[in-house]
């Protein structure tokens, strides 16, 4: 989860508090069953004008069998595939075109659909997926079937393809008994894919996809009979298939502790996972393990925090968790150790925080701070139309009734204390476990002692020849059309409702001590978000003190003067706030969120922060392990280690932007608190620090409530940092970092872009949109859809200031690494003459209609502002963007793609697995290739 993510969180949670004061939450919804069995619910919220549907149907992996794994995954991809009305990638690209957003996820127990479009196209989405349901099982043929088994055997190695990429799998495999629905990852198997037969296929479909297996829900701005009668036409007609029966919980018993450790080639630290059974979903001792899981490891008090990361530095983070599936459930303890740690002092630890939790009573505050935190979990989902579309459906189909997460509510209210000790010492003290100590090739002696090792089957270059050999499919193959008594070929044109976008204004203020203040009504809930950004970050260090900015954020999230750490949080949890100061490559800034009424005394805390840091030289040491700890574990992530050599390449290897993570990590090292001090007192000025406000008050009423601020912050000089910025090309074309044993290749395609500010940017944007933006763009149609080289292919403009650039990137089998590249080139070489007026007027169309949901978030809203003041945008850049996309004219487009998405200007970065690769992309004739590490620095 994001800080924006989980600091949203934490202010809908005193939401819940306030809304208490006045009503209870509810869910209002109609629901319905059609006559084939098809149960409709209907939810209407006018605050955007946007519709969301989603399909939630009652079959996860849990319905397969040993040796036909992956199917209900599997079947999840065939579906977006084609159907009898839909030609081959169609659904993907109508969506899109239609502004919309469009996706689908399979779990153990379920697998779903759901689309967000402007509300004109809820009858054309309707269609579609109502063809996907009854008219699709006459269209899947060997080919189609042998494309997707490609697709999904990349994104099952993408996900293997790094650190801890298998410890999931084996945590199933070991914790559930052989044969247990849950002992398979959903993903399921690459050879039990392979094996399956369009007939197997056909089989799965006709069991579980019938419309009296699944849920529809339509929430958002919509005409309820019209909707109605809509419903009825498209879905009405589908036959039920067989009752599917309904199944029992499977709960786990262990007979045994059993401790095991997997070498992985990919990480370079250890890492420990621990599930003990525990109950399935709905169950009534779920709540209480739900409470004791929070109370473990949530926040600095928790003790888990409190003896692995304060106390004994083990470990920069740690988390008790439960689930509950419908069969069984489970409670699981992780932490990742520092480099060169062993694991059996993590466990000690754990054993620490369990003898403390034991012993020292639970607070009354903080089982109710953490009841109310389940409301709001719960706000927080309902607050965006997709996610509570599919909420409302997945409610129906496991529990029963679309609002049954308001029913659950109460059952975490009524948990005692009493009840939270009752299950930690049922289900988890002096209980048998699994334990997993996943650690680097070599290094067994880091795992729990008496582990037994395990290993897992390996898919090795010469096994992974793809199904369909590459080879492009199309709609070639015949089919026998489903009867219809309505004309299904005819797409309905859209409703006579169409959205028009409204710009929120923008109102811009200063107080007197010179910080800018801008600001976006936001009246919805009553809620507030701000960020004060305060300065360049990265940008104001020099080359020996790489770090010192985030290390002074680091420190000053550490408590005041007048406060420790666990102190503030507290006392702005009291509040219903949080805040938190973060700093980056181009700025360094304060985030927070908070309940409207209580923004007075938060701006006291903020002040607090920002004019008396606590300069705890404790909290430093301790956020110098984290961040050298954090440097270390990423660079083993292909995409990390891409993107270092990328900015290594383009700025060269003394700019700040491109300092080497290591070296970044060494002068780490050097840093004292006296620089935090230095770095703080240089940089950090009201005279330079734009406070972004999104919420329910005036321009003067929140200038009235920064008076503390403007009062006692006081300005003072503050040289702005400047780059001279010249790129010069790179020697080479192509830049191979070796990732030994890598299953995929990740490639990026690029060059230095303009910034922010250029007029040339938001042009640049309008071309790509086709290229890379989507999953309607050319680079995924020609690598996934068409080749099966890939699960994704993207591009993009990542401007700023002055960390300016073009990529295109994606995470490929890498027995055709040069395939792919080859791919890259024929798509982004060619892309100006495949970018034509007809191309240009559905991008327009597209990106105009995608602006009807562009305001439904305040984080969007935020951002906006975040822009303007970190950018130097003028307030009305968003109308300025409008008009050059209505007047846009492809000679122009053409212009900008010459310009900006020029091959000839761009170079690689491949990072995969040199003994097998290194060779064949240097036979691709793409141009020269230099061996680097993974600092960008050649290999001798």
């Amino acid at each position: 989860m994001g800080i924006r993510a989980f600091l949203w969180i934490v202010c809908i949670y005193f939401l819940a508090i306030a809304c208490k004061e006045e009503k209870e939450f509810s869910l209002p919804y109609e629901k319905y069953v059609l006559e084939n069995g098809l149960e409709v619910v209907l939810h209407e919220d006018k605050s955007d004008p946007i519709v969301s549907v989603a399909i939630q149907y009652h079959v996860g992996s849990a319905k397969e069998k040993p040796g036909k794994t992956g199917f209900a995954h599997f079947f999840e991809h065939m579906l977006f595939q084609r159907s009898e009305h839909l030609g081959r990638n169609a659904f993907f690209k109508k969506i899109q075109e239609l502004g919309g957003t469009c996706n689908g996820s399979t779990a153990m127990d379920g697998t779903n659909y759901y689309e967000t479009v402007p509300r004109d196209a809820l009858e054309k989405v309707l269609w579609m997926e109502s063809d996907r349901m009854g008219f699709f099982i006459n269209t899947v043929t060997q080919a189609g079937l042998e494309r997707e088994i490609d697709v999904v055997s990349n994104e099952k190695r993408q996900g293997e393809n790094c650190p801890f990429g298998q410890s999931y799998a084996l945590m199933l495999k070991y914790f559930y008994p052989e044969g247990h629905p849950y002992s398979w990852p959903v993903i399921g198997s690459i050879a039990d894919l392979r094996s399956a037969t369009v007939e197997d296929v056909k089989e799965f479909y006709r069991t579980y996809y019938g419309p009296n297996n699944a849920t529809l829900v339509v929430a958002g701005d919509f005409n309820r009979e019209k909707t109605k009668e809509l419903i009825g036409k498209y879905f009405g007609e589908i036959p039920a298939q067989e009752k599917v029966e309904k199944v029992k919980p499977i709960p786990v018993k262990l007979e045994k502790t059993r401790k095991l450790v997997y070498e992985d080639q990919f990480t370079n630290v250890a890492g420990l996972d621990i599930a003990f059974p525990g109950v399935e979903q709905y169950h009534p001792d779920f709540y209480p393990l739900r409470m004791m899981a929070l109370l473990l490891s949530y926040g600095k008090g928790s003790p888990f925090y409190k003896v692995l990361v304060e106390e004994r530095k083990l470990t920069s983070y740690t988390n008790v968790a439960t689930s509950a599936f419908e069969l069984a459930g489970q409670i699981s303890l992780s932490a990742k150790a520092f480099r060169g740690g062993n694991l059996n002092d993590i466990y000690k630890g754990m054993q620490e925080a369990f003898r403390r939790f034991e012993t020292e009573e639970i607070k009354d505050s903080d089982l109710e701070r953490l009841k109310i935190m389940q409301e709001t979990m719960m706000y927080n989902v309902m607050m965006a139309l997709e996610s509570k579309t599919q909420a409302l459906a997945r409610n129906n189909v496991f529990g029963g009734s679309p609002d049954r997460s308001v029913e659950e509510l109460s059952k975490y209210k009524a948990v005692t204390k009493k009840d939270i000790m009752r299950v930690y010492r049922q289900y988890v003290k002096g209980r048998h476990f699994v334990a997993l100590s996943t650690v680097p090739v070599g290094a067994m002696d880091l795992a729990l002692s008496g582990s037994e090792p395990v290993n897992v089957e390996q898919d090795d270059y010469v096994g992974q020849k793809l199904a369909s050999d590459g080879k492009a499919i199309t709609d070639d193959e015949s089919f026998e059309f489903t009867p219809s008594v309505i004309d299904r070929s005819a797409e309905p044109p859209l409703m006579d409702n169409k959205p028009e976008m409204n710009i929120p204004e923008i109102w811009i203020g200063q107080l007197q001590n010179g910080m800018k203040i801008l600001g976006m009504e936001y009246t919805e809930l009553p809620v507030v978000q701000f960020t004060i950004i305060l300065n360049s970050g990265m940008l104001c260090e020099t080359a020996d003190k790489s770090g010192v900015a985030m290390l002074t954020a680091a420190v000053m999230n550490s408590g005041t003067r007048m406060k420790t750490a666990e102190e503030l949080e507290a006392a702005f949890g009291q509040l219903g706030a949080r805040a938190t100061i973060g700093a980056s490559a181009e700025r360094m800034q304060l985030t927070g969120h908070c309940l409207k009424k209580n923004l007075p005394q938060v701006v006291q805390l903020i002040k607090e922060m920002l004019l008396e840091p606590r300069w705890d030289e404790e909290a430093m040491e301790l956020a110098k392990t984290r961040m050298r700890e954090s440097i270390h574990q990423s660079v083993t992530t292909p995409k990390t280690i891409a993107r270092n050599v990328f900015r290594r390449m383009i700025y060269g290897p003394d700019n700040v932007l491109s300092r080497s993570v290591w070296r970044s990590e060494e002068s780490i090292h050097s840093i004292q608190l006296e620089d935090l001090k230095e770095f703080y007192t240089k940089h950090i000025s009201p005279s330079t620090a734009t406070f972004c406000f999104v919420g329910g008050y005036s321009k003067e009423e929140v200038m009235s409530l920064l008076r503390p601020l403007e009062n006692d912050w006081s300005a003072k000089d503050v040289k702005e940092t400047g780059l001279n910025m010249t790129y010069t090309a790179p020697p080479a074309k192509i830049y191979f970092v070796d990732y030994p044993g890598a299953k995929q290749s990740y490639i990026l395609l690029g060059a230095p872009a303009m910034p922010r500010i250029s007029r040339d940017y938001y042009p640049a944007v309008i071309v790509n949109k086709m290229l890379g933006a989507s999953s309607n763009s050319l680079l995924f149609d020609v690598l996934r859809l068409k080749r099966g080289y890939t699960y994704g292919a993207y591009s993009s403009f990542d401007c700023g200031k002055y960390l300016n650039e073009f990529r295109a990137t994606s995470s490929v089998q890498a027995a055709y690494t040069p395939e792919a590249m080859l791919l890259f080139r024929e798509c982004i070489a060619d892309y100006g003459n495949q970018f034509t007026a007809q191309t240009l007027d559905k991008t327009r169309d597209a990106m105009f209609r995608e602006n009807a949901a562009a305001f439904e978030m305040p984080d969007a809203r935020l951002d906006i502002l975040e822009a303007i003041a970190a950018y130097e945008l003028p307030a009305g850049f968003m109308k300025t963007q409008e008009q050059m996309l209505r007047d846009m004219t492809p000679e122009q487009a053409q212009e900008c793609i010459r310009k900006w998405l020029n091959y000839d200007r761009m170079f690689y970065v491949v990072v995969g697995d040199a003994e097998t690769q290194l060779d064949r992309v240097k036979k691709a004739g793409l141009g020269e290739v230099i061996v680097v590490n993974k600092e960008g620095v050649p290999e001798k």
